[in-house]
């Protein structure tokens, strides 16, 4: 009983959802059935006429009858009119309203029957009319069950005229007949109520049915276009892992037509050399509850291989046994081999295709580590071309290129193939030579015969383009014997050696002594000078323009500069190192901060340059600080200068240290209105999971690939890879070190629409950048 009480709770909730639907099914009723009913009312009409004609006077019959037919023709030609608009001009409520006032009419009509045709002593006839009227009213009730209110608006005029006569005639079997007559057209009334709610249920059930084989056919329709047009293959698989179902993108995929494929065992599609795992990978799927997802390697019907991401889920009875496995596949071949020539110049030189400082240090501390172990000598080599500087200037930057590239080949052919050369910058290269010995004096014999090699192969001439150079190098060298040094300390010491040979005549070797230890004092004393510097002005910030498309300015990056009273212009690339060594880089960072907010605001009070926005440098240890947000909102206050123009630049390996801390962190920069850049992006490890958890605004393609993009495919296609990557994932991007037309094109062309490098200008101070924005 509850359980019946539930369900028409229910189905009252369906109907309830449908009412203007029910609304159209009752007048449709009503109009379909308005011709039926007419023909059935005027034949029982005329049998009631003939059957009373002996009785009743042929007035009172022609006045009844006139009255009965013009209700009925009324009621035909409003279903008529009803019959002939069009569905947007019927109005179901206003029309149904006319209906129920209709039948109320027509119910009167046969009512005031009794009026005519009542005879008070003639219990026979009285009988007959109260038993035509009766039947009347049940069919009434029965043509019109679905609209109660149409059934009770019929009875009711029946009944209000129909009645008066019997019981104002006194007559006990008069009464008796239409006290019989009520109690049956009440019967039939409730019966009808009943029926009419059984059939709202129906009908809300059938609407409901109807939605629903529509929304599973609008499915199944989405879901084949989707299988058909997917660039995912889709491919089914029975228990036993043989191939069911196999889409368009599929037969892309792999070259398989599905007539080929349907039927083949998983492994037609699976290397050899990775079968070994196959079983694994089933075995984890079949016996999970969820989806599984794999990378792995594919092989194509033409014997290509191909790289591939497989989402896996089982398909289970009601039983929850297997019966099938659903797999979506993406071909991730282009975008794993991007992923790892991006890995590959994390630690390799672009140019040159040595390794970096990042892999130059991994495996000197690997070096350091292993010399200690089996007590043989390391020697470093920190080598350094003479006057490379002028040939650039006089020659250009591709002929310097070419020569660096040449050098590069030299060194690597005039030592051992398990030694390290490396480029760790500009004209500087450094030699790890491991496996010297355990006697430190003839580990370095061994270097110097290495070094005096070295500097012979330097001397040949080198062929640049039409163009001979002559170069020479100073080769600094430490020699390494398990002494309590680090890394770093064994390359300044190499270091060190080499700018005594600067200092003394250049083309030369030197090995490091403690003699050299005022080289490692001028660098700690550019430490404190740096400290000073902070402190009376010697540092300056020199801006380098941003462009747009059509080479319209949009803002600057803020760069820091060192003017030494005694030393000149320092680069970064020297000092930023030691701020960092020492904790300046945090007031130095938070001055820098400072300035470009007070910039901001300068340039915002102007119309000129309102719309200008500036970039700012985020080292990882001013962004480490608890504080660092509460510093930016600082400096945005004190300046009053738009959060939205300030952007502030991290770096791939700053945003990878701890990514849930940095999230939170980024998050609380953004709720104040700050932009954020990823740095130099493609030189770290950002992964595209990574990046989608970041609040990122822009991503800035590193320079070492847009000097390489012209020349290299392996380049261009990492900055459309970036590109892409980004438009997908909503975030701006700019190149920087943009140094040509020929690189602004190809990054235009790949669709790239912000730019920064020395094609738009060099940095400067505040008055040159702010002529230049001018000129």
């Amino acid at each position: 009983m509850h359980q019946e009480k539930k369900d028409s709770l229910n189905t009252t909730d369906k109907v309830s959802n449908t009412p203007e639907i029910i609304n159209l099914e009752i007048v449709d009723l009503i109009v379909a059935n308005s011709t039926k009913s007419m023909l059935i009312s005027c034949i029982i009409a005329a049998l009631l006429i003939y059957l009373q004609a002996d009785v009743s006077n042929i007035q009172n019959i022609t006045i009844w009858a006139v009255i009965l037919a013009t209700v009925h023709l009324i009621k035909k030609m409003v279903a008529a009119f009803y019959s002939e608009k069009t569905d947007s001009q019927r109005s179901t409520a206003k029309q149904l309203f006319y209906f129920r006032l209709l039948a109320l009419i027509c119910g009167a009509s046969w009512g005031i029957s009794s009026f005519f045709f009542f005879h008070p002593s003639d219990y026979l006839h009285q009988a007959f009319l109260a038993m035509s009227l009766a039947g009347i009213c049940g069919g009434a009730i029965v043509v019109n069950a679905l609209d109660r209110y149409t059934s009770l608006a019929f009875v009711s005029g029946l009944m209000v005229f129909f009645l008066p006569p019997y019981f104002m005639s006194g007559d006990i079997f008069s009464i008796s007949i239409v006290l019989m007559f009520v109690t049956f057209v009440l019967y039939i009334t409730l019966a009808g109520l009943n029926l009419a709610s059984t059939l709202h249920d129906n009908i809300a059930l059938r609407m409901h049915s109807i939605e629903s084989k529509k929304a599973i056919n609008a499915l199944a329709q989405r879901q084949k276009l989707h299988f058909d047009n997917t660039p995912l293959a889709v491919i089914e698989w029975d228990y036993a892992f043989n191939v069911t179902s196999w889409n368009a993108s599929a037969s892309k995929m792999f070259g398989y037509r599905p007539e080929e494929a349907l039927g083949q065992h998983i492994k037609f599609i699976i290397p050899p050399s990775q079968q070994n795992a196959l079983s694994t990978s089933i075995y984890q799927l079949l016996s999970g509850s969820g989806g599984h997802h794999v990378r792995n390697q594919n092989i194509r019907k033409d014997g290509k291989i191909i790289y591939c991401e497989w989402f896996n889920t089982t398909l289970r009875d009601a039983s929850g046994n297997v019966v099938g496995i659903a797999s979506l596949v993406q071909d991730e071949t282009a975008y794993k081999k991007a992923q790892d020539e991006i890995e590959r110049l994390a630690y390799y030189d672009t140019l040159t295709n040595l390794p970096n400082r990042r892999l130059l240090v991994d495996r000197l501390n690997q070096s350091l580590k292993a010399c200690k172990r089996i007590k043989s000598c390391v020697g470093v080599m920190f080598m350094d071309l003479d006057n490379f500087k002028t040939l650039n200037d006089t020659k250009g930057h591709a002929i310097g290129d070419l020569l660096l590239q040449k050098v590069a080949k030299r060194l690597q052919l005039a030592v051992r193939s398990h030694d390290t050369v490396a480029r760790i910058g500009g004209d500087e290269f450094v030699i790890i030579l491991d496996n010297l010995g355990k006697d430190i004096e003839t580990a370095k014999l061994a270097i110097r015969l290495v070094g005096e090699k070295l500097l012979k192969e330097i001397n040949r001439p080198f062929t640049l383009q039409d163009y001979e150079h002559y170069c020479t190098p100073s080769i600094g060298i430490y020699t390494y014997a398990g002494e309590s040094v680090g890394a770093d300390e064994v390359l300044k010491r190499a270091d060190a050696a080499m700018y005594q040979i600067k200092q003394s005549g250049r083309n030369n070797i030197k090995f490091y002594d403690d003699s050299m230890q005022p080289v490692l004092d001028l660098i700690s004393n550019l430490k404190n000078d740096l400290n000073f510097a902070l402190a009376h002005a010697q540092l300056e910030i020199h801006y380098q323009m941003q462009v747009g498309l059509n080479e319209k300015v949009i803002g600057a990056e803020a760069l820091l500069r060192w003017n030494h009273p005694e030393l000149g212009s320092i680069s970064p690339t020297k000092f930023i190192p030691l701020a960092e060594e020492t904790g300046l880089i945090i007031p130095i960072g938070t001055w820098v901060l400072k300035q470009a907010c007070q910039q901001l605001y300068k340039w915002s009070e102007s119309s000129n340059t309102s719309h200008l926005r500036l970039s700012v440098n985020v080292s990882a240890l001013q962004f480490a600080q608890a504080d660092f947000v509460t510093q930016v909102e600082d400096a945005l206050k004190i300046s009053n200068c738009n959060p939205r123009q300030l952007m502030l630049e991290l770096t791939e390996s700053l945003v990878m240290r701890n990514i849930n801390e940095v999230v939170e962190k980024m998050s609380a920069l953004k709720s104040i209105g700050v932009m954020l850049s990823l740095d130099d992006f493609g030189m770290g490890y950002s992964s595209l999971s990574v990046l989608k958890q970041l609040p990122l605004d822009e991503l800035k393609i590193d320079q070492s690939f847009v000097a390489d993009a012209v020349e290299s495919a392996d380049s261009a296609l990492i900055i459309q890879t970036i590109i892409s990557m980004g438009g997908n994932l909503g975030f701006d991007v700019i190149a920087e070190g943009v140094a040509n037309q020929a690189q602004e094109k190809l990054l235009r062309k790949a669709g790239c629409k912000m730019y920064q490098g020395f094609l738009f200008g060099k940095p400067s101070n505040i008055g040159t950048f702010e002529i230049a924005l001018a000129a």
